[in-house]
């Protein structure tokens, strides 16, 4: 993926706002009112092309699909590969005590119409020309523009276990290896397309408090290092530099304090061969987490794409509190490592999401604007050649310091005045004799 010595560049999480009649021809698919293949892929892949359009519109650099052909960023597999079985609930633990905030979140038409299901057979692909259509899509919508300027999301082999509960495989671990054999040969045609690849893993931070089915929830231990694992294994062979690894802790308006701290994880995700990691850092329950990598080491080659827009609000942020964000993370892990970022998608269901659409391609402007403005003061030789604040507080210090030992010495000299006046002035004893 494209990476710049010159200015922050700025993408986003993969999924945009469908539009309307697109979203009623999904629903109606799901329903099992199928619409015409013709039409259906024909309009999917005009709306390819509205998406490219309105993101170089908005500035954004490096763009995607905005996964217009999926009913959903990780469920859109049930349509491409076998051994999907009945429904499955999904338990997030800190809706537990809010039964309001689960009826604003779900009671809804793109609710009604999020479907997670059981795998109850093997997973193997049964639609490899779905991957090529997307592929194909992006890029006649692209035109001569350079494939490496786009993304294709996948979902990971551990968030397949995570989403669609095993009721098939004796064990998570053959669960693992089996969705990640079959992942492959998406993860693969992506790239050899020259496009890049980004991997969906909410399950990493995610499966601490939340889960399909009746699976429970699950310590970073127990999932995280096996869910890397066959993550990499998928990845095999494959160019660290074309891959972006996405964390996020539920695309949902909900309270969210029961989210697990990126510092309790970063550590075996970062074991993972992806050469970007991005997590979240605009929403009030991770926005602080940039601390993290004041104690964490970005290792070197890697890149970190940075969430600096909330998409679970209408508030459009401003621009100058983007690039305040940005600078933040500049300042602990260098510019050049920085890429700006939404937390995560617009569209993670089809009819589903806590933007406004219309909303949503304002915050993706002022994400091009505040990462502007970021690169001009990161970057600018007038900023480099002025004295930094830093530079400022240490003279005031050093003089400081220089008063201080002066003063020292000088009562020092004091003292010893006053010793000697005071023997002068004391009356002498009478020698013995």
């Amino acid at each position: 993926m494209k990476r710049s010595m010159d200015r922050i560049l700025t993408t986003h999480a993969g999924s945009l706002p469908r539009p309307d009649d697109l979203t009623r021809m999904m629903w109606d698919a799901i329903d099992g009112k199928a619409p015409d293949q013709a039409q259906f892929r024909a309009r999917i892949r005009s709306a390819v092309a509205e998406m490219v359009d309105k993101q170089a519109q908005a500035g954004v650099d490096i763009i995607s699909d905005g996964e217009m052909s999926k009913f959903g960023f990780s469920n859109y597999v049930v349509q491409r590969y076998s051994g999907f079985g009945k429904p499955a609930g999904f338990v997030a633990t800190d809706l537990g005590d809010f039964p309001e905030v689960v009826q604003k979140i779900f009671a809804n038409e793109g609710g009604a119409h999020l479907r997670l299901p059981n795998v109850e057979g093997p997973i193997e692909l049964k639609d490899p020309e779905a991957v090529k259509r997307d592929i194909e899509n992006l890029k006649a919508a692209l035109g001569k523009r350079d494939p490496d300027t786009a993304f294709i999301p996948a979902v990971t082999p551990g968030q397949m276990l995570f989403n669609f509960p095993n009721l098939y495989y004796k064990t998570d671990e053959e669960y693992l290896e089996a969705a990640a054999k079959a992942m492959a040969y998406e993860y693969r045609a992506i790239i050899d397309a020259g496009f890049n690849l980004q991997l969906d893993a909410p399950d990493l931070p995610m499966h601490s408090h939340s889960y399909a089915g009746s699976t429970g929830t699950k310590a970073v231990r127990e999932h995280v290092p096996a869910a890397i694992e066959a993550m990499n294994e998928a990845i095999k062979g494959l160019p660290a530099e074309k891959i972006r690894l996405h964390l996020c802790w539920g695309n949902y308006a909900g309270p969210h304090h029961h989210d697990i701290e990126l510092k309790e994880l970063i550590n075996p995700v970062l074991k993972s061969k992806a050469g970007f990691l991005y997590v979240e850092a605009a929403n009030p329950r991770h926005e602080h987490e940039w601390e993290v990598w004041r104690e964490t080491r970005l290792p070197a080659g890697k890149g970190l794409i940075v969430g600096v827009i909330d998409v679970l609000t209408n508030h459009v942020e401003h621009p100058r509190l983007v690039a305040q964000r940005l600078e933040r993370f500049a300042d602990v892990i260098g510019k050049e490592n920085v890429l700006a970022g939404t937390d995560c998608g617009f569209g993670t269901f089809v009819g589903w999401s806590g933007c406004d659409p219309k909303v949503a391609w304002l915050k993706l402007k002022s994400l091009s604007e505040g990462a502007a403005i970021a690169s001009e003061e990161l970057w600018s030789k007038k900023q480099q050649k002025s004295p930094t604040t830093s530079t400022r507080q240490k003279k005031p210090a050093k003089a400081a310091r220089r008063a201080g030992v002066a003063k020292t010495a000088h009562d020092a000299t004091r003292a010893k005045s006053a010793k000697r006046a005071r023997r002068a002035k004391a009356p002498r004893k009478a020698k013995r004799r």
